[in-house]
């Protein structure tokens, strides 16, 4: 989902807590320059906490290229 207050920074939910930066650059690659992934972590057992931020260089392009995606 790309929110109108954060339009290049689409929230990501619903993540295995095994999801790591890398494998989420190679999800989100393909549909536009990615600048950068800030994926959630618990602070105990860091271990992703199911949710994660992309940041999208242009995220106009990256909202049309995964238009109708899950």
């Amino acid at each position: 989902m790309i929110e109108a207050d954060h339009p290049g920074k689409p929230f990501t939910g619903g993540l295995n807590t095994e999801t790591n930066e890398k494998a989420l650059e190679a999800v989100f690659g393909e549909y536009g320059w990615i600048e950068g992934v800030l994926l959630m972590k618990d602070s105990e057992t860091n271990k992703s906490r199911g949710f994660a931020f992309v940041t999208f260089e242009s995220p106009a392009d990256a909202a049309r290229r995964m238009n109708g995606k899950s």
